[in-house]
């Protein structure tokens, strides 16, 4: 697998997915969180909440733009000046296939 030094860069990465970096915020949660009726009850009441397990983690995500990304969501109108979070992020697609190679 690649390491995040070797990552390919987010705006070379063709993702039809890109919106949610940008659009979304997403959390892990614990196991029993997601599995707990109450919790889910209370987030899901959320606009645009939604709980998911994805790969055996478990987020809750919902609707949060950022400031400066664009109208269409594709790109950051401020990539040289973007916050430190951004820079270290790194999602699977920006892995490309290193990740089928390595096994995860």
């Amino acid at each position: 697998m690649k390491s995040f030094l070797e990552r390919v860069p987010c705006e070379e990465v063709d993702c039809p997915e890109r919106v949610d970096c940008c659009t979304t915020v997403r959390w892990r949660i614990l196991e029993r969180d997601y599995r707990d009726e109450a919790f889910r009850e209370w987030w899901l009441l959320h606009e645009g909440a939604r709980i998911y397990e994805e790969d055996g983690t478990f987020y809750i995500q919902w609707p949060m733009r950022c400031r400066n990304v664009s109208e269409d969501g594709m790109q950051c109108m401020d990539y040289e000046n973007r916050p430190l979070t951004c820079r270290m992020y790194v999602c699977k697609r920006m892995l490309g296939d290193a990740l089928n190679e390595g096994g995860g």
